[in-house]
């Protein structure tokens, strides 16, 4: 038998897979970017948002960074855990042995309740409240821990149903175990939010 007769249905098959290839529409991006209402398609999250804080008296103020864990329990209904980090340097005015505000860092650690729900529009906002332990390492004093509560509320632009955007709002109050004792700061800032 003649090999002549074999190449051209397999010259054949290969042009029409080759056209096939050529001629179908590449994945866009856009494509697959959220339009309506967030689908909830997921049960896991992560966020992480870097915040500006401005302290009570006694409380340092500076910068936070905020990383929350979430898993859909039922319905808007998410269990929120909370890991943030602050730290507020020390300003001291010339010749000065000590700071002329309170500074330091701050660990939070907390868990809680997180409320989500869609909307029309790829924006779901979300409140949630927390409580657990801070611990306070302050410029110049002793270090403490205390218990603390922190409630909070934003909402996250989706542009896709696992990837968005957003900003945040919180409040936190509590009690340390330092020579002043008391904590409240609020604060406000933006990051993103990784669903999966």
């Amino acid at each position: 038998m003649s090999t002549t007769g074999r190449f051209p249905p397999a010259i054949g098959v290969s042009a029409l897979g080759l056209l096939a290839v050529l001629t179908a529409r590449p994945a866009r991006a856009e494509d697959n970017m959220l339009r309506g209402p967030h689908p909830f398609l997921k049960d896991n999250e992560l966020s992480a948002h870097v915040q500006l804080v401005a302290g009570g008296a006694d409380t340092p103020g500076g910068t936070k960074i905020a990383t929350d864990y979430g898993y859909r329990l039922s319905g808007p209904a998410w269990l929120n855990l909370q890991l943030n980090y602050q730290r507020a340097a020390c300003h001291t005015p010339s010749g000065a042995p000590t700071c002329d505000v309170p500074s330091g860092s701050i660990f939070e650690t907390l868990a809680g309740i997180k409320l989500k729900w869609a909307t029309p529009i790829p924006v779901v906002p979300y409140v949630k409240g927390d409580a657990g332990l801070a611990y306070a390492f302050p410029n110049g004093a002793g270090n403490g821990l205390g218990v603390v509560v922190r409630g909070g509320a934003g909402a996250s632009y989706f542009f896709f149903d696992w990837l968005g955007l957003g900003a945040e709002l919180g409040y936190s109050v509590g009690h340390l175990s330092t020579a002043s004792g008391s904590y409240s700061e609020i604060d406000v800032g933006g990051g993103l939010e990784f669903q999966f």
